[in-house]
């Protein structure tokens, strides 16, 4: 069990209901915003999207896969759009970590919420709940990160696992 220290527990529970809905109203909008165009799209996710390829870059800079840096500009592919990209070269083992590197925005938006956007009113309150609601959004890995991070996640699997029955067996 994680223990979560008592003053973030305080400032978790002393977060208005306001503070949590104005982020979910921004997570709902970035969801809606698809349907009006890529241009619209990309600029209400670019706070996000700027923070999911520097997760992406960050981590691969720490883990010495010569990274390029990020390229915001939106793609039209095959599948949907690509709001942006890094490239960097990794074996598959050093790739999975980089590939789930945007998982580490989702702990930054809620103490983006707790400090900011509950202490905020008026166009504040839009600022922060917009920053906040769109890491929550690029928290995700996208479709090529999880297919890039599979050999990593089905070895990191194999190995809890083992971890697991070896502790239960010992």
């Amino acid at each position: 069990m994680i223990d979560i220290p008592a003053h973030w527990q305080a400032a978790w529970q002393a977060t208005p209901a306001s503070a949590w809905l104005a982020v979910g109203a921004v997570v709902l909008l970035q969801r809606v915003a698809r349907r009006f165009g890529l241009w619209i799209y990309a600029a209400f996710a670019l706070p996000g999207t700027l923070a999911h390829e520097l997760a992406h870059y960050g981590v691969a800079l720490l883990l010495a896969a010569r990274p390029q840096l990020p390229r915001l500009w939106p793609e039209r592919t095959a599948t949907g759009w690509r709001l942006g990209s890094v490239a960097f070269r990794a074996p598959w083992w050093r790739a999975g970590p980089i590939a789930l590197a945007p998982l580490l925005l989702a702990p930054a938006a809620l103490a983006w919420c707790v400090l900011l956007v509950a202490g905020a009113s008026g166009a504040w309150l839009a600022l922060h709940a917009w920053i906040a609601g769109t890491l929550l959004g690029a928290a995700l890995p996208s479709r090529a990160d999880v297919r890039i991070a599979l050999p990593f996640l089905a070895l990191a699997s194999v190995v809890v696992l083992s971890a697991f029955a070896w502790h239960r067996l010992a």
